[in-house]
This record gives structure tokens, sequence and C-alpha cells, in this order.
């Protein structure tokens, strides 16, 4: 009887292993609907290749640094602490060139100290791109294409309209990133996928698929958050108009 629960028992426990072992890599690559927030550093370099550059600032200093991957270890000694290094890339997409910059969050997964994108910044340098057509170079912004909400606003002591697309998928590596690094208010519970987008100069007022957009900033947001700041900035429901 004995060696039978044996024979029964060390199948059932390696199976139980292999379980465990493959929902870990699944937690370590887990990400939002856009591919990236959610990646660890390491992710992202083996997606994009080799960073053009690295950045990091110290606080309370506020002393800012970049330089190339190969000075990595020259920039951290200029600092007096365990800094986040964060990448840089120039990414040729569709033909146009456009700058990736990718901001990390120390964060723990499978009981490890990673480094964590929890925002990211896109700017088109070739020029201003139509809102209509943003997802032509940035794939990445497919979910604003949804039923997400759009909150329009003017940019304070600036001439800039930000669009802020919030879509709808609230999950838990949503929720996490936004308590961890947006906001600590524990009464944010609706943080999910959402877009800034910096348009031109000079926009009118009416948004549409036709206003020129200079920089998208993709990370987590939600209705209650935006709330907050509302009145500082003039914020207002509007239709999403790439629908």
């Amino acid at each position: 009887m004995r060696s039978k629960l044996i024979s029964v028992t060390l199948p059932f426990m390696c199976l139980l292993g292999i379980g465990l072992f493959v929902n870990n890599n699944l937690s370590a690559k887990e990400t939002l609907e856009d591919g990236i927030i959610g990646l660890t550093k390491a992710e992202v370099n083996e997606k994009f290749g080799k960073p053009t550059y690295l950045y990091c600032e110290e606080e309370p200093f506020r002393r800012y640094a970049m330089v190339t991957p190969e000075e990595e270890s020259i920039l951290r000694a200029q600092f007096l602490y365990d800094v986040s290094v964060h990448d840089f890339y120039y990414l040729k997409r569709n033909g146009s060139n456009c700058e990736f910059r990718f901001y990390y969050g120390e964060d723990t997964i499978d009981g490890q100290k990673v480094w964590r994108v929890k925002e990211y910044f896109i700017k088109f340098l070739d020029g201003p791109v139509s809102l209509g057509k943003v997802v032509d170079l940035v794939p990445e912004f497919k979910p604003a294409y949804g039923k997400a909400k759009v909150y329009q606003e003017r940019l304070i002591n600036l001439n800039n309209i930000r669009l802020t697309f919030v879509t709808p998928e609230i999950n838990e590596l949503s929720k996490h990133i936004g308590s961890r690094f947006v906001d600590l208010d524990k009464d944010i519970k609706d943080w999910s996928l959402s877009y800034d987008v910096i348009l031109c100069d000079n926009e009118p007022e009416k948004v549409s698929a036709n206003s020129m957009v200079k920089e998208v900033i993709v990370s987590v947001d939600g209705e209650y958050r935006i709330g907050k700041t509302a009145h500082a900035f003039g914020t207002k429901l509007i239709a999403n108009p790439l629908q």
C-alpha cells in the first residue's frame, strides 16, 4: 500500500512542479493589451535589441545623465544609490523614424527584484502624424480604437491639447502598475491601459482623426484619477474621434 501511494504521489508532484514552473514564466512576461507595459527591462531589450542610449536621474537633486550602453558602469558610478536606468531607442516604423523612451520602476517578480515598464513615450521624429494614422507607426496604439473613453484637456501654460484614451479592461496587472508607480491613492480601483496623445501647437479644440499628433505616452490611468485633477485642467469627456 505504501509503495502504491509513493508511485501515485511522485508523478503528481512532478506535474505540480511543471505547472508551477510554467505559471512563473507566464507571470514574468505578462503585459497589458499594448504588449509592452509590464515587460521587464530584459524583455524590452530582447524585443527591441540594444538601446541607443541609457538615461537616468537622481532625486531629490534632479541630476540627469544620458550615455551609450557601453558607458553604463560609468553612469551608475555617478549616483549615490541604485538608480533606475531607462532605455531610449531610435526605431524605424513603417518607414518613419520614431523615438521610444521606456521608463522602468522597481518591482518584484517570482521573488526577484526587476525593473518593469511603467510607461513609455513615443515621438515622431519626421514630423507630426494625424491621429487616424498613429496606429500605422505605433501598432501598440490599436486598443485606443476600441471602447476607450476619451478625455480632452489643455496643458497648463502650453498651447497643446492632451487627449487621454482610457481603455475599459481592468485587471490585476493594470491595478498593480497604477497603484505602485502612478498614484498611491488606495481609492483608485479602475486602473487600465491608457494613452496620452499630445496634439501639435494651435490644433483646434474640435478634435478629429485629422488632428495632428506630436507625441504619445502609454501608461495606465483611470476615470477616478482623472477626476481628481479635472478642475485644474478643464478636463471634459468627448466622443472617441477614432470611432
